[in-house]
């Protein structure tokens, strides 16, 4: 064996040796888990040292047996590499369906392996090695492309081409022993040199980037559980939240209703006329967003909150009966608006205002007695500068108090009520507001008659 013979062994077998190794740090490094594709890449990572052992073992098995043996192990490396990434893929793999095609892949390339050695040149058989071996190393790679492209790690770009300048020598190869008479590895030379010295570096720098890849995925993995872990929590924190403010409004109604004179159909009719107005006005363009089912239903559940300040104001003044509040007193029963703010916002709320049940709960309970010409309280507020809630709950709680019987007062009719707002049209109301009640009134009478006091 010449020098350069020696040195072709000499790759062989530090390669068998460098595959063993590889597929065992793979075994015990994934052990627990059993991936597929790792379980088929390891597979094949044996399959590959005892191919180059065994075309390593010329002196002592037969020439054309040790080539052609060893070319079958190599060949059901392939299949396994080749399902490695199918598995990185997605697809579902059988072994035992794997191990049958690797088999007749290995007895179909030792078939023609020895057609060829049978009815053409001999040395035709490393041309057949080449060409399979350039052909599965390409469609490999093109499969590592494609679990780059889909999973987004960029790792797999880097096995993929690996897997094609592997193309490109086998390629090489497989021209230099058609045309330019290389000869079996075995046989030494400076061709077999730099055509499988390339491809054994390559060899190792494919693993070496597999498992950077397996470390890719690991990591990505353990990112994915993370983030849904702190998902978990969110959620739980805000279902937490939801749960004690709902216990805190319960409590915060029940005390307002308890403080004040109003009554629970009080409740129902002003949350249905809030409700009425609201999607009266999401008819026009304007208001299609601001006024969503879901904006509408949490201003619903929050309007019976407008006077929760009320619980601030002392009884003498809330349940005055004998008579009109003195100035001072009037000057006390405004601070409620800005109570209600105070008490609604000890909820130290932090998500989206523009949608949160609170949220709207605040802008209604400071902003109710804000009048359209900005003469209201408790800050003058003029026009649009007052919430929109505010100016549908000053609308559909000045109707349920002039329908309303109160200590103070007598009922008004229906009639009564409708002209008396809309003599404030533009004054004490939003004109839009005020459209939308026109075009709702049986729906505002029906609905008082059917929810009247008792």
């Amino acid at each position: 064996m010449g020098l350069s013979g020696n040195i072709i062994f000499s790759l062989f077998i530090f390669y068998g040796f460098f595959s063993y190794s590889g597929a065992a740090l793979l075994y015990f490094h994934f052990k627990n888990e059993r991936l597929p594709f790792v379980t088929s890449w390891a597979i094949a990572t044996i399959l590959v040292g005892t191919a180059t052992f065994l075309i390593a073992l010329k002196d002592v098995l037969p020439i054309g047996h040790a080539h052609r043996l060893g070319n079958a192990f190599n060949m059901a490396a392939y299949v396994y590499f080749y399902y490695s990434y199918r598995s990185l893929l997605g697809k579902n793999i059988f072994f035992k369906w794997v191990a049958f095609e690797a088999i007749i892949a290995s007895i179909a390339l030792v078939s023609i392996l020895i057609f060829v050695s049978n009815h053409y040149d001999p040395r035709y058989q490393t041309s057949v090695v080449a060409f399979f071996g350039m052909l599965i190393n390409l469609f490999t790679g093109l499969l590592a492309f494609r679990y780059r492209q889909n999973n987004k790690i960029y790792l797999a770009s880097l096995l993929g081409y690996i897997f094609l300048v592997g193309a490109f020598f086998w390629g090489l190869r497989m021209i230099a022993t058609l045309f330019y008479g290389l000869g079996f590895a075995y046989e030494g030379g400076m061709g077999n040199i730099i055509t499988f010295t390339p491809l054994f570096i390559l060899g190792i720098i494919q693993y070496i980037a597999f498992l950077m890849l397996m470390g890719s995925i690991e990591w990505q993995k353990k990112e994915s559980l993370i983030h849904e872990i702190n998902l978990m929590k969110v959620h739980s924190a805000n279902r937490k939240v939801e749960q004690s403010e709902k216990q805190y409004l319960a409590t915060l109604n029940a005390l307002a209703k308890a403080r004040d004179n109003e009554t629970g159909n009080h409740v129902l009719r002003t949350q249905e006329f809030v409700r009425l107005l609201a999607l009266r006005l999401r008819t026009q363009d304007r208001y299609i967003e601001q006024l969503s089912d879901e904006s509408i239903e949490l201003m619903v559940k929050a309007a019976p909150l407008h006077d929760i300040g009320k619980i601030g104001i002392p009884d003498s003044i809330l349940l005055k009966s004998d008579g009109p509040l003195a100035d001072e007193e009037w000057i006390i029963m405004k601070t409620h608006t800005l109570i209600g703010e105070s008490v609604l916002g000890a909820l130290d709320v932090e998500r989206d205002l523009e949608s949160d049940m609170v949220a709207k709960a605040i802008r209604i309970a400071g902003g109710h007695h804000e009048k359209w010409d900005g003469s209201g309280y408790p800050r003058g507020l003029q026009g649009a500068a007052i919430p929109l809630e505010a100016r549908i709950m000053a609308l559909a709680d000045m109707y349920d108090a002039l329908v309303s019987k109160r200590v103070y007062k007598k009922s008004w009719t229906h009639d009564e009520a409708v002209n008396e707002i809309l003599s404030k049209k533009g004054s004490h109301f939003d004109p839009e507001v005020v459209d939308a009640f026109m075009s709702e009134l049986d729906s505002f009478k029906a609905i008082s008659e059917q929810y009247q006091d008792r």
